[in-house]
C-alpha cells in the first residue's frame, strides 16, 4: 500500500513537483496505468488468433499502444505536460487506427467514440483550453459517425479478428467506465482535501483574528500597524487617542511620517526610540513582523521616566560641585567619610571602630514611601546623632538608608556598652508625610586597623558585616567566617545570574487537586541544577535572586517556560489545567509587569484564563494603590489572582475585603496544626467560613495525611496541594501520568517515569 501510495501520489501533503500539482500527476498515471493493463489484455487475448491468421497489423497495433502507454507513464512525473499531450494524441490515434482498420462500420462508428473522451481528460490535465480545443477536434469524428464514412477503404484491409466487436466495444466500455471515472474520482478527493484545508485555515484565520483583537484592537498600550511604504493601515482606540488620529483612517494619504515627523525609521540595530509630543514623553518601540511588509508600533508613557533621568542627570551635576555631599540629603557622603579616617589613621594612629548603621525595613519604605520621601528618615537619624554629646563623630550619608560613624577609644566591652543608647536614640519615632512611624535599625561593625588599615577597606567591612545584621542580632561584628559566608552568596548570586541568561532553570510542577485526588490545576516552581554547584534548593537562591535584584528576571524566565510549556502540552493534545506562577513584592511594583506577562502569552497563543498569579501578602501592602489597580487590570484580561503563604508574617485579614482574590493559600504552618490544635482548627475553619463571605476560594497547601485532607475538606475545602497527593513533578513525567492514569493524583500513586 506504501508503494502504491507513493507511485500515484495519493497523498496531497507533500508537492511532488512544485509547479504541477500532486492530484493531477496522480490523475494522469491512474489513466496510463488504467489504460496500460486494457491493453496488456487485449495485446495478449488476441496475440495467438491474430499470429495464426497472420493479422499482423493487429499484433503491431496492440502492442504499439501498450508500449507508448508504458513509456509515457515511465515520464509522467518528470515530462508530466509533454506525457499529458501524448495521452491525448494517443487516443485520438486509437480513434483513427480502428476506424482505418476495421472493416465493420458499427465498430468503426464505436470505436470514433473514443475520442470523446478527450475533452474531459484534457479538462482535468491541462486545463479548459486544451479541453476547447479536443471539443472542436471532436466535431470530425462526429461528422463521419453521422454520414457513415468508411476509412477502412484507405487501408485495402479487407478482413478482422472473428471476436473484435468484443475488444472494440469493451476498450470504449472500460475506458469510460473505469480509467476516466478513477482519474475524476482522484480529482474529486483532491478538491475534498482542499476544502478542508480551505475550512482549517479559515479556523487558523479566526482564532488568529480574535488573538488580533486580544493583544491589538483592545490592548491598553497604543498600538499602530504602518506598511513597507510608510502608511498607517490600522491602529487601535488608545493610539488614536493619542496621536489624534481620524477615526476611519486613510491608508492611502495617512503616512506615518505626517503625525510624527522627528520619528526616524527603525533598523534592525535600534528598535525603539523616545519621542517627545503631546506633552508626553513616549518610548516607541517598532516590531518588525515576520515574512510580512508590515511593521507594528507599540507606544509607551515613558514621561516619569525621562524626569527620573533628567533629575539624575540634575544630581549628577550636583554630585560634581559637591564632591563631598549627598546632593538628596546634603549630608556628608563616603568619600568624605573615608577621607576623614583616613585623616585620623595617619595623625593619631589609634584605634577606632567604624560602624554603620541602616533601618530594618529600609527597602519596604523605598517602596511604600518612594526614595525620596524615606530620606527623611535618614536626614532624622544623622542629626540624632550629631546631636548627641556623648555619642558619635564624623556621621555621614554613605549610601541609601546608610549612616556611619566612629566610635573611638572603647574596647569591646565598652563598644556594646555605647551601641544600644545610640540605637534607642535611632529607635525612637519618626514623622513621614505626617504619620508616626517606628524604626528598628541593624549595625555593622568594624575595627580599624584589626579589620583593615584603609578607611574604604574598613567600612567595606562594616557594610558587609550589616548584611549579616537581623533582628535578633542587631550588633554585627565583621568576622572573616561570616565573611567567607558572604562571599559564598555572592559567588550563588554571579553563577544564579549566569544560569538566568543561558535558562538554565527548569520548572517543575505541583499538582492542586480536589479530596478525591482530581488535579484542577499546577504549581509552577523553578529548580536550579547548577554544572558547577549542583542541584541548588529554592529556598538558598530565590532569597539570593530577590536580595540581589534577580526575582523579576527569574520571574520571566518561568514565565516564558510555562507558556511554552503549555503550548507543548496542548499541541500533544493535553487539555490543560490552569498553571500558578509564584509572583514576588518586586515583580508586582514593576511598571513593565503587565506588559512583558502579556507578551509572553502571546508569544505561545496561551490564553490569561490558563495563568494564575499567586502573590504574597507583601506585595499588596508595598503600594496599596497600585496593587489594587494592577490585579483589577489582571482579572479584567482573564487571569486568576490568589494570596500565597497566608498565616505567615502580619496577615492583615481586614485587607482581604479590599482587593479582588480569587483564591486564598492556607499556609503550610496552619494545616500541620489542625490535627493536633483544636485552637488552630478552629482558627482555619474562621478564615474558611471568612472566605465564603467573600466568594474567596481556600487552598489547602502542605497537605501531607489523609486526616488533614478529610478535616480541611469537612470545612468545605476544595482544592489541595501537598506531598500526600504528589511532589513536584518534571514537565515529561506529568504528561506521562496524565497518558496513562489521568489527572487523578492519589495518595501514594506511583509516579510514571518519563
Amino acid at each position: 500500500m506504501s508503494f502504491l501510495n507513493d507511485f500515484f501520489l495519493l497523498n496531497d501533503d507533500n508537492n511532488a513537483n512544485e509547479l504541477i500539482d500532486n492530484w493531477r500527476i496522480s490523475a494522469l498515471r491512474i489513466i496510463l496505468s488504467s489504460g496500460l493493463l486494457l491493453c496488456l489484455a487485449i495485446a495478449f487475448d488476441t496475440f495467438s488468433s491474430a499470429f495464426q491468421l497472420n493479422y499482423l497489423w493487429v499484433i503491431a497495433n496492440t502492442l504499439g499502444f501498450t508500449s507508448i502507454l508504458f513509456l509515457l507513464l515511465l515520464a509522467s512525473k518528470r515530462f508530466y505536460h509533454a506525457c499529458a499531450h501524448l495521452l491525448l494524441v494517443a487516443i485520438v490515434l486509437a480513434s483513427f487506427v480502428m476506424n482505418l482498420t476495421l472493416t465493420d462500420l458499427t465498430l468503426a462508428k464505436i470505436g470514433s467514440m473514443l475520442i470523446f473522451v478527450c475533452p474531459a481528460i484534457a479538462l482535468i490535465l491541462l486545463g479548459r483550453r486544451v479541453a476547447i480545443c479536443y471539443a472542436l477536434l471532436n466535431i470530425a469524428p462526429f461528422y463521419i459517425i453521422l454520414h457513415d464514412i468508411d476509412l477502412s477503404q484507405y487501408t485495402n484491409i479487407d478482413k478482422q479478428l472473428p471476436d473484435a466487436s468484443w475488444y472494440i466495444t469493451g476498450v470504449v466500455f472500460l475506458f469510460f467506465n473505469i480509467c476516466v471515472p478513477l482519474a475524476v474520482a482522484r480529482t474529486i478527493v483532491a478538491a475534498k482535501r482542499l476544502n478542508e484545508a480551505t475550512l482549517n485555515s479559515n479556523a487558523y484565520l479566526k482564532s488568529k483574528n480574535e488573538l488580533y483583537h486580544t493583544f491589538f484592537a483592545e490592548s491598553t498600550t497604543p498600538k499602530i500597524i504602518v506598511d513597507d511604504m510608510g502608511k498607517i493601515t490600522d491602529a487601535n482606540q488608545q493610539a488614536i487617542d493619542l496621536l489624534k488620529l481620524p477615526k476611519t483612517l486613510n491608508s492611502e494619504t495617512l503616512l506615518l511620517s505626517s503625525v510624527m515627523p522627528n520619528l526616524k525609521t527603525c533598523d534592525a540595530a535600534k528598535q525603539e526610540q523616545i519621542l517627545h509630543f503631546n506633552n508626553t514623553y513616549q518610548r516607541v518601540v517598532h516590531q518588525q513582523l515576520t515574512d510580512a511588509n508590515f511593521c507594528v508600533y507599540e507606544f509607551h508613557d515613558c514621561s516619569a521616566e525621562q524626569s527620573i533621568k533628567a533629575n539624575l542627570a540634575a544630581m549628577e551635576q550636583e554630585n560634581r560641585r559637591l564632591r563631598y555631599r549627598d546632593a538628596q540629603t546634603q549630608l556628608p557622603n563616603r568619600d568624605w567619610f573615608e577621607l576623614q579616617c583616613d585623616r585620623l589613621i595617619a595623625k593619631y594612629r589609634k584605634g577606632f571602630y567604624v560602624v554603620v548603621a541602616q533601618s530594618a525595613n529600609n527597602d519596604y519604605l523605598n517602596i511604600k514611601f518612594g526614595n525620596h520621601n524615606s530620606q527623611t528618615i535618614t536626614k532624622t537619624a544623622f542629626k540624632r546623632l550629631r546631636n548627641d554629646i556623648e555619642g558619635p563623630l564624623l556621621c555621614a550619608h554613605i549610601g541609601p538608608g546608610k549612616i556611619a560613624f566612629i566610635l573611638g577609644s572603647l574596647n569591646e566591652t565598652d563598644l556594646y556598652s555605647a551601641l544600644p543608647k545610640i540605637k534607642h536614640i535611632l529607635d525612637e519615632d519618626y514623622n513621614l508625610l505626617g504619620v508616626k512611624s517606628s524604626q528598628s535599625f541593624l549595625f555593622g561593625i568594624a575595627h580599624c586597623p584589626e579589620h583593615g588599615d584603609a578607611s574604604g577597606k574598613v567600612v567595606a567591612h562594616a557594610i558587609e558585616a550589616l548584611k549579616l545584621a537581623n533582628t535578633h542580632d542587631v550588633f554585627s561584628l565583621y568576622d572573616q567566617t561570616n565573611s567567607q559566608s558572604f562571599l559564598e552568596k555572592y559567588e550563588i548570586s554571579m553563577l544564579l545570574d549566569e544560569a538566568l541568561q543561558q535558562g538554565e532553570l527548569t520548572v517543575h510542577y505541583q499538582p492542586k487537586v480536589t479530596a478525591s485526588g482530581q488535579c484542577i490545576g499546577l504549581e509552577a516552581l523553578a529548580r536550579w541544577h547548577s554544572p558547577i554547584l549542583g542541584t541548588v534548593s529554592p529556598a538558598v537562591f530565590i532569597p539570593i535572586a530577590e536580595e540581589y535584584r534577580m526575582i523579576s528576571r527569574l520571574t520571566d524566565l518561568v514565565v516564558q517556560k510555562v507558556c511554552s510549556q503549555i503550548n507543548q502540552w496542548t499541541q500533544q493534545g493535553l487539555n490543560c489545567v490552569p498553571v500558578a506562577i509564584n509572583i514576588s513584592l518586586i515583580d508586582f511594583s514593576q511598571t513593565d509587569f503587565m506588559s512583558k506577562l502579556v507578551k509572553h502569552l502571546a508569544d505561545f497563543t496561551v490564553s490569561p484564563k490558563q495563568i494564575e498569579l499567586e502573590l504574597t501578602e507583601t506585595s499588596l501592602e508595598a503600594n496599596q494603590a497600585h496593587s489594587l489597580i494592577l490585579m483589577k487590570t489582571l482579572q479584567s484580561w482573564g487571569f486568576t489572582i490568589s494570596v500565597d503563604d497566608f498565616g505567615v508574617g502580619y496577615s492583615n485579614i481586614a485587607r482581604l475585603a479590599d482587593y479582588p482574590i480569587n483564591k486564598l493559600k492556607l499556609d503550610r504552618s496552619l494545616i500541620s496544626q489542625v490535627t493536633t490544635s483544636a485552637r488552630q482548627q478552629s482558627l482555619v475553619r474562621a478564615i474558611h467560613n471568612m472566605c465564603e463571605e467573600l466568594s474567596i476560594k481556600c487552598v489547602s497547601e502542605g497537605v501531607e495525611t489523609a486526616e488533614q485532607v478529610k478535616i480541611m475538606a469537612d470545612m468545605g475545602c476544595k482544592e489541595f496541594q501537598g506531598f500526600y497527593f504528589s511532589k513536584p513533578i518534571t514537565p515529561k513525567q506529568f504528561f506521562a501520568h496524565v497518558s496513562q492514569k489521568g489527572l487523578v493524583f492519589e495518595h501514594q500513586d506511583t509516579l510514571i517515569k518519563a
